[in-house]
């Protein structure tokens, strides 16, 4: 190609670099200016290194300076194997693999990707990493090197899967911290990083659980970090909300800083984690019952069966959500998709008929938009709060559309999941799940789908975030209805809704346990 007629490389450095939120620098700005004659075409290169010293940075530098489009063709290369290898039993990059989704429905097939590629972007192999390898949350302004307990859970189902091994080491680094001081834990340190979240029982529990269900490594369970068998954690995770009671019967998860941080009235009492609860304790009488351990498997579904009335008891009747209770008893009604999609995952069959339907409308009616999703209704008074577009009225987080999804196939609303799939799907065109996309009545779309959110003020969203394997979970545990119990690996697909979309898709290449199967959109389970 001709060489462009100008061309600018760059400003020089800043005087000062901005630090942003998670302590990342921000440096300054590079413009590039071609004057292209008609009908001539031009290129140019940008080239980033970093490096352990300067030397070692000028010397990759220059390398890869040398040749730009043989350093695009390296690297398409790569992806092309980490791709194939995360979908191939027997790999030499993963210690598991996802299985190979078939189905005539592009929708579906590319939402199933994006949460595949979404998670494997995170990878990261790197000499000081003193886990040896880690998948961080988000990339590339904030928080870098760390990963998230919430959001690792949010794609646990892909972990289990795809890099089990990785998966427990992570897991046992986690119990043995303590996990009520801290949100995350990064890769550099090994050492705890943040706030506590209010989440972070729940995430925990539903961490182990996946990796026991699909991995078959009940060993697990008496393995001791930190000095306490993973049994025993899982025992305290089940009940730690007992400890944060005040006058009511229900958990005080605190203020926002613990919860969805700009949702001011999201607080205390909230029906999610609540419902959560009742969740952990029917999982710990699972794993129990696996174990022969019969009496205290009904113990645990005894407190569980007691605990859901008073979650279900803050559903604001007629409405289709529920209210956060307040420490002086007040309740305060909160129209946020959090409890639409952990109270339909966890207590869906506790609610009646009539509840559920009212969920589903209240979802159809102020939070679902054509093309994503909006955490907060633009009806809520809160939703002048923050322009934050995670959990606000003006974007989603990236697993929020995949986890309601899934709360509608458990609320008995298959189709309206179903519907939805063409306009989420027209959302994944701009890379990984950025940690917000906006809604389109917030701002344009990009493609037909919705534009991620910046890392600017007021928005501070980061390009990409690890919870998109939740997209995964979403067509295997949902459309598929894989449900494998532990200590089986026999699989129950009585649930699966994917024949009303596409009768002939089948998963090929299910790792459950020791089995290797493939499942069909009928229900079947064939061994490979």
């Amino acid at each position: 190609m001709p060489t462009p007629r100008s061309a600018s490389p760059g400003s020089p450095p800043p005087r000062g670099h901005e630090v942003g939120i998670g302590g990342i620098e921000r440096g300054g700005e590079i413009t590039v200016r071609l004057d292209i004659a008609p009908g001539e075409s031009a290129r140019f290169g940008y080239v980033h290194t970093v490096g352990g010293t300067e030397a070692e940075a000028a010397e990759a530098f220059a390398r890869i300076a040398a040749d730009v489009p043989g350093a695009v063709a390296d690297a398409e290369a790569y992806w092309d194997h980490q791709l194939a290898a995360a979908f191939t039993p027997g790999n030499d990059e993963f210690s598991g693999h996802l299985p190979v989704l078939e189905t005539t429905s592009d929708a579906l097939r590319r939402l199933y990707w994006w949460g595949a590629l979404g998670t494997i972007w995170f990878r990261r192999d790197f000499k000081d990493n003193v886990l040896g390898r880690s998948y961080d949350t988000l990339m590339p302004n904030y928080w870098a090197t760390t990963t998230f307990i919430w959001d690792y859970s949010l794609s646990s189902i892909t972990h289990a899967l795809l890099d089990p091994a990785v998966m427990r080491r992570q897991v046992e680094h986690w119990i043995a911290s303590d996990i009520h001081t801290h949100f995350g834990t990064s890769s550099l340190t090994g050492g705890p990083v943040g706030r506590w979240y209010s989440v972070n029982d729940y995430a925990m529990t539903r961490l182990v659980h996946d990796y026991l269900r699909f991995t078959g490594d009940t060993a697990l369970l008496d393995a001791a970090p930190g000095g306490t068998t993973v049994a025993e954690h899982l025992d305290d995770w089940a009940h730690a909300w007992q400890g944060l009671r005040g006058a009511s019967p229900l958990a005080d998860y605190g203020e926002i800083d613990n919860l969805l941080e700009c949702v001011s009235s999201y607080t205390h009492e909230v029906a999610s984690l609540n419902a959560a609860n009742v969740w952990n304790l029917r999982t710990l009488a699972e794993i129990l019952t696996a174990r022969g351990d019969a009496d205290g498997a009904a113990a645990l579904r005894a407190e569980a069966d007691a605990l859901v009335g008073e979650v279900a008891d803050l559903y604001v009747p007629g409405s289709g959500h529920f209210a956060a209770r307040q420490p002086d008893g007040t309740r305060v009604p909160v129209r946020h998709v959090y409890d639409f999609s952990i109270v339909g995952t966890t207590i869906a069959g506790d609610l009646d008929d009539e509840v559920r339907a009212e969920m589903v409308e209240f979802f159809e009616r102020e939070l679902r938009t054509d093309v994503w999703l909006r955490s907060l209704s633009p009806w809520d008074p809160d939703a002048s709060f923050s322009p934050r577009p995670d959990h606000q009225w003006n974007g989603a987080y990236p697993a929020w559309p995949a986890d309601a999804a899934r709360s509608l196939v458990a609320l008995g609303e298959p189709r309206a999941a179903i519907d939805w799939l063409p306009g989420l799907a027209r959302s994944a065109n701009q890379g990984p799940p950025g940690q917000a996309h906006f809604t389109e009545e917030a701002m344009p779309t990009v493609g037909g789908g919705a534009r991620k959110a910046p890392p600017q003020l007021p928005y501070i969203i980061d390009w990409a975030c690890s919870s998109a394997g939740s997209y995964v979970a979403l067509v295997i545990e949902s459309f598929f209805g894989v449900d494998p119990a532990v200590g089986s690996t026999d699989l129950d697909t009585a649930k699966a809704c994917i024949a009303d979309l596409d009768p002939d898709a089948v998963l090929r290449g299910l790792r459950v346990g020791d089995r290797l199967v493939d499942v069909r959109a009928d229900g079947t389970v064939i061994d490979v």
